[in-house]
């Protein structure tokens, strides 16, 4: 495996002085990621060639002794990577976990550098929708601290509670401040197997992670009837939305980014083939008369490098992909609200619906849920149950208007 430890001016990233940071890059595997080493200088100031602050530099007053210790840095990363070839423990660990070890034995890794070296690997392995939901709850826990930094030890049980608290009196519901929690408890995970915190300080064995159940909002066949009935402007967005919709119900509940993914190439022997991004399972779905209808509006004329539905535009860019998907995603759903209001729903219409509503009129016809399970990609059954379970009632209460009616 090949590994390198380069100190370089970054000039992705200038700063609001018109100066770019001086960074260790460590690349593993043709990845790579970076560390600030504090300073930050004119390009000027930096000789490309030979990694070194030049003469020119005024930010310290003795260049020889920073040019020393820059390369020290160097140095010592590489000493750290070296032993873990050595041992072969670099083969384990992910270059995340590496840089953390090289973070770690510089200075005391911080819970947000750590969390932005989580949130770098992810994007760089183009994971960029939970990129964005770790960034998301690091912005919530630097609002709760104030911006101030703080080393994992202090993250104790009463931190998550007072966290819990603060989010709680921002008005975020249950569920949502689960979702926070589970994302700071990954990151104490990796911190712990990073070998930057004892596993004794693990602050959640005490803590318990609280969800509620929230009504599932599915329509019936009759409501998908009158949809696929419904005469829109060919080519208007109301047109594609309607689509979109119909399509998620016809393959189980595909979601909107991995509809959005889909090329001329997962058109395969009659048959829907892709990966999940978000679970990584394979899916084969057989093509059905309705599927095919759809199908012919947008697959039409398109190579297997193609995508099939023009929800991507500026392709080639993951970042700018993945803010294309977003995007037509928010689109979408306003869209299916207006459809939803077209047809007198009281619930909003929204692209979850399908997957829900799928799930929802494949348990009234008596499929069993290990079958729904297998459908909607969910590791087990218990899954599946606890998807199903605000659905009960409504079953319950038209058996029991049946038998007393």
């Amino acid at each position: 495996m090949a590994s390198n430890v380069k100190i370089i001016l970054d000039t992705r990233r200038q700063k609001s002085d018109q100066t770019y940071p001086l960074i260790l890059r460590f690349i593993h595997n043709r990845k790579s990621v970076s560390m600030p080493l504090g300073y930050s200088m004119q390009e000027t100031d930096w000789d490309t060639d030979k990694c070194i602050v030049l003469k020119s530099y005024k930010g310290v007053s003795n260049i020889s002794r920073l040019n020393n210790w820059i390369q020290k840095q160097r140095v010592n990363a590489m000493d750290i990577i070296n032993k873990l070839q050595d041992t072969g423990e670099i083969d384990r660990m992910s270059i995340t976990e590496i840089k953390s070890r090289i973070v770690h034995n510089r200075s005391s890794v911080t819970f947000f550098d750590f969390t932005d070296e989580i949130i770098e690997e992810l994007t760089s392995a183009k994971r960029l929708g939970y990129a964005q939901s770790v960034r998301s709850v690091l912005t919530l826990v630097k609002k709760y601290r104030k911006d101030k930094d703080f080393p994992f030890e202090e993250m104790t049980h009463k931190f998550l509670v007072s966290f819990e608290n603060y989010c709680r009196g921002k008005g975020n519901t249950t569920n949502s401040i689960a979702v926070y929690m589970k994302t700071i408890k990954m990151v104490y995970n990796r911190a712990i197997k990073a070998g930057i915190v004892q596993r004794d300080m693990y602050p959640f064995v005490n803590y318990t992670i609280r969800l509620t159940k929230t009504r599932k909002r599915a329509v019936q066949g009759d409501v998908i009837r009158k949809i696929e009935a419904l005469e829109l402007p060919m080519g208007s967005r109301l047109w594609h939305s309607k689509n979109y919709f119909l399509f998620s119900f016809y393959t189980m509940g595909i979601n909107f980014a991995d509809m959005a993914q889909l090329k001329g190439k997962n058109i395969v022997d009659g048959r829907i083939e892709y990966t999940r991004q978000k679970t990584k399972k394979e899916y084969s779905i057989k093509i059905t008369a309705p599927m095919q209808r759809i199908l012919d509006l947008y697959a039409q004329g398109k190579n297997e490098d193609d995508y099939i539905f023009p929800i991507i535009t500026r392709i080639g860019d993951p970042v700018l992909e993945f803010k294309d998907v977003a995007e037509k995603r928010r689109i979408n759903n306003k869209k299916l609200k207006e459809i939803g209001e077209m047809l007198g729903m009281t619930t909003p219409l929204t692209s979850y619906v399908a997957r829900h509503s799928w799930a929802t009129i494949a348990k009234r016809k008596g499929v069993p849920v290990a079958i729904i399970s297998e459908g909607m990609g969910h590791e087990d059954v218990k899954t599946t149950e606890i998807y199903l379970d605000s659905f009960e009632q409504d079953v319950l209460d038209e058996y029991n208007e049946m038998i007393t009616g």
